[in-house]
C-alpha cells in the first residue's frame, strides 16, 4: 500500500513532467551561471548557496518518481549543448559559441557552462531516465473494493489436536544386531 498524495495517470504524471523539465532548465543554467568563480580569494557563500540548490534541484530530478521526462527534456537540453559545442571547435569554429550575447561579466561562467558543466549534468540526467522502471506506471495503488453482503468463509471453531502418540512407519532405533 502505498502513500500516494495525488494518485494520477501516466499521461498526466509525464505531462507533469514535462512541465518541471521546462521549468528546471533555466533553473539549473542560473544556478550554474551564478555558481563560485575560482576569480576571487573569498568565498562567496551566495554563489555556493546557488550551486548546492542547482545540485539538490539536479538530485530531484534524478530520483523523482514524477517522471522520467522530467530528467529527461533537461539533459538533451544540456547534452545538446555539450554536443553543439564539440561539434563547433571539431569543425574548425571556436569554443567561444554565442560569447558575444552574453555579459563581459559572466564570460567565464558562461564557458564554465559550456566547456564543463553541460555535459557533465547531461549525462546525469539521461542516464537517470534510461531506467525502464521509471517509464512504468506504479502497480498495486488502492485495492479494488469488495463487494456488498460477500462475507469470507467461517474459521473453524477449534483446531483439533491428536490425543494419541504420533509414531512413524520406521521402527525405532535399538542396538545393533550385528549384521
Amino acid at each position: 500500500m502505498g502513500l500516494e498524495v495525488f494518485p494520477m495517470g501516466n499521461g498526466v504524471r509525464h505531462f507533469a513532467g514535462a512541465a518541471v523539465g521546462v521549468a528546471a532548465i533555466p533553473l539549473i543554467a542560473a544556478g550554474l551561471l551564478y555558481g563560485p568563480r575560482a576569480t576571487t580569494s573569498v568565498p562567496d557563500w551566495t554563489a555556493t548557496a546557488a550551486l548546492a540548490g542547482t545540485a539538490v534541484l539536479i538530485g530531484i530530478l534524478a530520483g523523482s518518481r514524477i517522471s522520467p521526462v522530467a530528467s529527461l527534456l533537461p539533459g538533451l537540453a544540456f547534452t545538446a549543448l555539450a554536443g553543439a559545442t564539440v561539434v563547433r571547435a571539431a569543425t574548425g569554429g571556436d569554443r567561444r559559441m554565442g560569447f558575444d550575447l552574453v555579459p563581459a561579466d559572466y564570460l567565464d561562467a558562461y564557458a564554465a557552462l559550456l566547456n564543463t558543466w553541460s555535459l557533465v549534468v547531461g549525462g546525469i540526467l539521461l542516464t537517470a531516465s534510461l531506467f525502464p522502471s521509471r517509464w512504468r506506471a506504479r502497480r498495486g495503488g488502492t485495492p479494488a473494493p469488495e463487494k456488498e453482503g460477500e462475507e469470507p468463509p467461517p474459521l473453524p471453531k477449534r483446531v483439533p489436536f491428536a490425543s494419541k502418540r504420533i509414531t512413524s512407519a520406521r521402527p525405532a532405533p535399538g542396538p545393533a544386531t550385528g549384521r
